[in-house]
């Protein structure tokens, strides 16, 4: 019983992050400021189709980095639902570009990701070397580069969706100015930015804080709720009501998925495999080559696997490479952390994948799948390298 107590303590910031992340997305929504985002979109774009999708990839990245990543695709929707309304044969391009945005993002944060949380309690679960050294910010060092060149190789990639004749973007939107509830939609989204931004910063600048950021969570939730209830910003019906049934229907279809894997032990036999196919190719552990096999079998995997199940499942495999080659795997489990976020090719890969594909009609899986292929192959090429060489820059 104290060992739940301490646990369930432990984790009750996270919990209360995906609550008030929810709520987050009910209010963005309620007020309009998605269509707020899609104004500025359009407006960054210049009538330029390819300039619209960059700026919705960014956008989409840019709030995954603090907010969870399926959070994130669930506030997009709705904006790229008004301009797919407007705009003719745009549906697949925009759905593809929140997805990558969410995905890539992430990674670029050690709060962006639920695989980066799996990945700290993996690190301590083995009691890896280095591990003391990951921190908030030095997270940040050698993430965000990675993911400014990760989000540039995605919007080249999903150039190839635009139709050969683009419609021209409405002028409409252009016109639009932030209305009272949408100020006050945005002092909600900077109190939440605000909050959990400096709440992570303290826990890993003042461990003395940690004691405390339960209860800072619990009393910010409550102060949040109070806030966003009272204000009239929501109603408490609009939570139901705001729930995307057909993405949590493939959210059901992908929790069935995990499960049956983990019956079947496929992760084991996935785990198995691939230390064979190491000792097939004679990888001595210290060179790209260990790396780049590693990106390839975690992203091909989590297309299929869901990438819960194959980071848990690769990062205790990490830990027998380690072993078997005489390397420190740090460097390895960070790779599988950032490598399971980043497969585009299948609707179960991801939550963003299945919210995304589940809510959006008429989206083409068939250039889903050619285009995902695409940027896996070359993102894998890019994340094994970038990991190899500049993580142990930072965590020597």
């Amino acid at each position: 019983m104290e060992f739940s107590a301490i646990y369930i303590n432990d984790r009750l910031p996270l919990i209360l992050l995906f609550v008030t992340g929810y709520i987050l997305y009910r209010v963005t929504a309620s007020v309009g400021l998605p269509e707020y985002i899609a104004a500025r979109a359009v407006r960054f774009s210049r009538n330029r189709a390819d300039l619209l999708l960059l700026s919705l990839i960014v956008v989409s990245a840019l709030l995954s980095m603090f907010i969870p990543n399926a959070v994130t695709v669930l506030a997009m929707i709705p904006v790229i639902r008004k301009l797919d309304d407007e705009l003719q044969n745009m549906t697949t391009p925009l759905t593809l570009s929140i997805i990558y945005g969410a995905n890539i993002g992430g990674m670029g944060s050690l709060i962006g990701s639920p695989a980066n949380l799996l990945l700290i309690g993996a690190l301590d679960l083995f009691n890896i070397p280095g591990r003391e050294r990951i921190t908030f910010f030095n997270w940040f060092e050698w993430a965000v580069p990675l993911v400014l060149l990760l989000l540039l190789l995605a919007w080249f990639v999903v150039r190839f969706a635009l139709p050969k004749c683009n419609a021209e973007l409405i002028h409409a939107y252009e016109e639009e100015s932030l209305k009272v509830k949408q100020h006050r939609g945005l002092y909600v989204f900077g109190l939440f930015m605000l909050f959990w931004s400096g709440s992570s910063f303290l826990a890993e600048a003042v461990p003395e804080f940690r004691v405390y950021e339960s209860l800072a969570a619990a009393a910010f939730t409550i102060a949040f709720c109070g806030y966003v209830f009272g204000s009239r910003l929501l109603r408490l019906r609009d939570l139901v009501e705001g729930i995307p049934r057909r993405g949590v229907l493939f959210l059901g279809l992908l929790g069935v998925l995990v499960v049956l894997v983990r019956l079947m032990r496929l992760d084991e036999q996935a785990a198995s495999l691939f230390t064979s196919i190491l000792d097939c190719l004679g990888q001595s552990g210290e060179g790209f080559g260990i790396y780049l096999a590693t990106a390839f079998m975690v992203i091909l995997l989590t297309e299929f696997l869901s990438n819960t199940v194959v980071s848990m499942a690769f990062f205790a495999v990490m830990v027998h490479v380690g072993a078997a080659y005489a390397l420190n795997p740090l460097p390895l489990m960070i790779l599988v952390s950032a490598a399971s976020t980043c497969a585009f090719m299948t609707p179960v890969a991801t939550p963003c994948n299945s919210l995304a594909v589940g809510e959006m009609r008429g989206m083409s899986l068939r250039t889903m799948l050619a285009l995902g292929m695409v940027l896996n192959v070359f993102g894998a090429l890019l994340l094994s390298f970038w990991i190899w060489k500049v993580v142990p820059l930072v965590y020597g």
